[in-house]
């Protein structure tokens, strides 16, 4: 039996958010041979769910908001990390002063505060002003985030300072700049808390999390729960918030749109999430199928 461990974005899902039929049927397979199949991912387990039980793929288990929640098949909760509430409020509020569009993901769902999506568009439009035929970009970016985030269903809080009157765990931030230089006054910033770690799922994103929450850690766990041996487990993942489970995993495959970068830490590579690179790897690692 082997354990493959697959992340969602930029990886099971193509660039319009959702699961090939060509990847669908190669899960359906390895589930149908005694493999076990487990989203890791930086997405709430409620989202995470809803998209591979909607496809017909519902997981053997879900390591999520980059492992600082992982449940078993059912969504029955195993463990979790968090941030304390007035850690979270902290941050939130270091975030919202200084215009950044956020979410919170948490126990309860995700959450915002008012003004936030503002923020995004302000930066949207600055970003496409800068760039040549920007304002069609700006269209597309604006038009895949306003269809991720109605599919997500946020929540929206009044002000940060809200937070502690929340009867929910918190789990990570999600936050979003298309400008490299605004996300690294994050890093600058919260890098040098002991009790914060921070990530990335792609150039456009910062996530901060609790210092002992990763997906590798989750992997371990998952593995043992499901009486898999570390040497045979798989993982497949294109970006930084992967790293952890590339170096737990018994063979990890970066995606053939990874960071070149994370790729360097990879066993192997497969094809990008647009051409069915998770059906491939799969086919081409657990079913023996040469390409």
């Amino acid at each position: 039996m082997k354990l493959v461990a697959i992340d969602m974005d930029g990886t099971l899902l193509h660039t319009e958010k959702e699961i090939s039929d060509h990847t669908v049927s190669a899960i359906q397979r390895l589930q149908k041979e005694g493999h076990a199949f487990i989203i890791a991912t930086g997405r709430t387990l409620q989202d995470a769910k809803k998209i591979v039980s909607t496809a017909g793929i519902p997981a053997d288990g879900y390591i999520c908001a980059n492992g600082a929640m992982i449940a078993d098949r059912n969504g029955h909760i195993l463990t979790e990390k968090h941030l304390g509430l007035h850690v979270a409020t902290d941050i939130a509020s270091w975030l919202h002063e200084r215009q950044f569009y956020f979410h919170l993901a948490t126990s309860e769902g995700i959450y915002t505060t008012d003004g936030t999506y503002q923020f995004f568009l302000d930066d949207l439009h600055a970003y496409a002003r800068e760039k040549n035929d920007g304002g069609k970009m700006a269209a597309i970016i604006r038009d895949q985030a306003d269809r991720q985030l109605n599919n997500m269903g946020v929540k929206m809080l009044p002000s940060p300072e809200d937070i502690p009157g929340y009867d929910f765990t918190a789990y990570k931030f999600l936050v979003l700049s298309l400008f490299p230089q605004k996300l690294q006054t994050i890093r600058t910033a919260w890098e040098p808390n002991p009790s914060i770690a921070l990530t990335s799922s792609g150039r456009d994103n910062i996530e901060l999390m609790p210092f002992d929450a990763e997906k590798g850690s989750g992997l371990t766990l998952m593995a043992k729960q499901l009486g898999v041996t570390p040497a045979n487990t798989v993982a497949i993942g294109d970006n930084y918030n992967d790293l952890s489970m590339f170096k737990t995993a018994g063979l990890s495959i970066a995606m053939g749109n990874a960071e070149a970068e994370v790729k360097q830490y990879a066993d192997t590579e497969t094809a990008d999430n647009d051409d069915n690179g998770v059906a491939k790897a799969i086919e081409t690692h657990i079913f023996g199928i040469r390409q």
